[in-house]
């Protein structure tokens, strides 16, 4: 990963630390991803899988402007571009740990989902 990313628990929950060049991240992951990060990642991968050239969301703090090579996020007067791949990246391991690891299987026809435990 490119990005030096820190996670600390707090008793309000998981708190993000992200480098200064990309800190509307961590207002992206701590504001507006509070439930399934699904949906944002569903877009982005439209985009990296070349089904889309261009998705936009805003969430309740941020905007999302995605393209295959790089996202802008704004938030208010700040932004940054991030490398969407990185931005995947991020969100993923954002998921993991607020979350908890998810494994999906089909086994006879049947949607098997058994998860590791969020840590918070």
């Amino acid at each position: 990963m490119k990005y030096e990313i820190k996670f600390r628990e707090t008793e309000g929950g998981i708190v993000v630390d992200v480098p200064d060049a990309i800190s509307p991240v961590a207002i992206l992951l701590m504001g507006d991803i509070q439930g399934s990060c699904q949906p944002w990642l569903d877009l982005i991968n439209r985009v990296l899988s070349g089904e889309s050239n261009y998705e936009e969301s805003t969430g309740n703090n941020c905007t999302l402007e995605i393209n295959k090579e790089t996202t802008k996020i704004i938030e208010g007067e700040s932004e940054c571009v991030i490398e969407t791949n990185e931005l995947k990246k991020i969100i993923e391991l954002w998921s993991e740990k607020k979350f908890g690891k998810i494994n999906v299987k089909i086994l006879n026809g049947v949607m098997l989902i058994t998860s590791s435990g969020a840590t918070h």
